[in-house]
């Protein structure tokens, strides 16, 4: 009885971090999902948006917590989620794309909700993309895996992070992933500085469509980039603006709202 008891406590609390709203179930069996929450140069949310407009994908549902900073999106005029899910059937994939950071204090909760509804859809193979502080103009994309034999999937594609560190919400769902034994793949798009880097974006972009055939143009993505490095200033800056006080007095300087 007292098992039961601290498993529906566990369960009600678990739903008190993250809630899952969808407007419609997912058609995909056995989907890849594809992740991208803002990070160092934006890498993730740039490449996760962009992919959901060339693609024209479809809107089911979006993520929210009490741990989001509070804020609605404005597209087109309406107000949307910051976290949003996204579905393309006949390419077999899910995106879950992000207008807010993740507190490095709750990286840890939200990345293993994500994962657990991960599974609960059946995911078959999770993608992170986000971004790394490389002091080089190339824009390589670095890559990473949370099982030894997914190496070769990506070794002709990316350069291997052989020795380093991934931090904030996309390590948090990596390791969540390892633990699970959930195949995860990692891609790091190179950037000089935590500065919104659509350029950085547009070789993650490409990368996937390396891996996964996906077939999506960057030429909109290259053409609009300066104008895109704008706008993401702009976002983080409001971003801030929405945190309270003291959450920015806690934020560590090596974990900058966007870096």
């Amino acid at each position: 009885m007292l098992l039961s008891r601290i498993n529906a406590l566990n369960s009600f609390m678990d739903k008190e971090i993250v809630q899952v709203i969808l407007e419609k179930e997912p058609s995909v069996k056995d989907p890849i999902l594809i992740e991208g929450f803002p990070g160092i140069g934006l890498v993730g949310n740039i490449a996760s948006q962009y992919i959901v407009n060339e693609l024209k994908m479809e809107y089911l549902g979006a993520m929210s917590s009490k741990f989001f900073p509070p804020l609605a999106v404005l597209l087109g005029g309406v107000v949307n989620m910051p976290v949003r899910i996204y579905e393309e059937a006949s390419k077999g994939i899910l995106i879950l794309t992000a207008d807010v950071p993740v507190h490095p204090l709750a990286s840890y909760d939200i990345g293993r909700e994500i994962v657990s509804w991960a599974e609960s859809i059946h995911v078959k193979e999770m993608v992170c993309l986000a971004g790394i502080t490389v002091m080089s103009e190339e824009h390589r994309v670095f890559g990473a895996v949370s099982k030894k034999e997914l190496l070769d999937r990506i070794k002709e594609a990316v350069e291997v992070f052989e020795l380093g560190t991934i931090t904030g919400i996309t390590g948090s769902i990596m390791n969540e992933c390892r633990i699970r034994n959930l195949p995860a793949i990692c891609l790091l798009g190179e950037t000089a500085s935590a500065e919104p880097d659509p350029r950085a974006a547009i070789a993650a972009v490409e990368t996937l469509n390396k891996i996964y055939g996906l077939g999506v143009s960057t030429d909109k993505l290259a053409e609009q980039a300066q104008q895109i490095e704008v706008q993401m200033a702009q976002l983080a800056q409001q971003m801030k603006a929405a945190s309270p006080e003291e959450q920015q007095q806690q934020m560590p300087k090596e974990f900058p709202m966007y870096g």
